[in-house]
């Protein structure tokens, strides 16, 4: 069995509990204006500047992000960090893109982790019409949810189609019984208003099962690679969010009865 990758991250700390290897899956169904891995969208690989300075000179060089693997070749990468998992209670993390795009390669390597006692996480956005998320979810031991805004015409305008998917999925992935941590990117514009954090509260609550918020604040570090992708970046001149920024938005969840990390 093969899949689409674009990296594999060591060491990551920011992508679920303990020291983790994240793998980041490629192609995604959605268009958000933020992205901030835009190489990942197309499922095929990309063409993508490489840019090196020397002094006021600038140099570019053309390469390909993203290629196939077999399943085989990555358990190999994966197993190598198996010492870091057991002495940090870490795991692998599947990202992306949207790595629900890729089902079977997807659970085929959560399997191949359960059998290691790897703990796993998947980050997913949710936007998609997925038959297998029941067998996917027997084999997550947490799931990265983002939700990125609760008003539909918002969804459309900055991120595309699949709203009504992101709620379903995650009611399925709540009845099954799996562990979800909800991450909101907070974005300037689009849903940093109050208006806006309403309406995400009040669907929540249409879930009691969830209590796990963390806030992921805006940042421009994806701007570049538009330009080396040879894209428009969607969100102009808007300038990065700081935590300070967004401690009003931390305490209006906890003031919902959120825990937020």
């Amino acid at each position: 069995m093969r899949g689409n990758i674009f990296d594999i991250k060591r060491y990551a700390i920011h992508d679920g509990p303990g020291i983790r290897t994240t793998v980041f899956l490629k192609g995604c169904n959605l268009h958000c204006r933020w992205c901030h891995n835009p190489e990942s969208q197309s499922l095929e690989p990309s063409r993508m500047w490489q840019i090196h300075r020397l002094g006021e000179k600038e140099f570019r060089e053309e390469k390909m992000v993203g290629y196939c693997i077999t399943a085989e070749e990555l358990w190999t990468e994966l197993r190598k960090d198996q010492v870091f998992f057991e002495e940090s209670a870490g795991g692998v993390t599947f990202s992306g893109g949207e790595p629900l795009l890729q089902p079977d390669f997807l659970l085929e390597m959560l399997k191949r982790c359960r059998a290691a006692h790897f703990r796993t996480c998947v980050d997913t956005a949710g936007a998609v019409n997925i038959g297998g998320l029941e067998e996917i979810c027997r084999y997550t031991d947490l799931f990265l949810y983002d939700i990125k805004t609760a008003e539909p015409d918002t969804f459309r305008t900055f991120i595309g189609e699949g709203y009504e998917n992101v709620w379903d999925n995650l009611k399925r992935i709540v009845q099954h019984g799996a562990q979800v941590l909800i991450r909101i990117p907070v974005i300037p514009g689009v849903n940093d208003s109050l208006v806006a954090l309403s309406a995400i509260v009040g669907r929540l609550k249409t879930i009691p099962a969830l209590h796990r918020i963390e806030l992921l604040p805006y940042h421009r570090t994806g701007a570049d690679k538009y330009r080396r992708l040879g894209r428009e970046y969607g969100m102009g001149e808007t300038a990065s969010l700081t935590e300070t920024g967004i401690t009003g938005i931390k305490e209006y969840f906890r003031e919902n009865g959120y825990e937020v990390l």
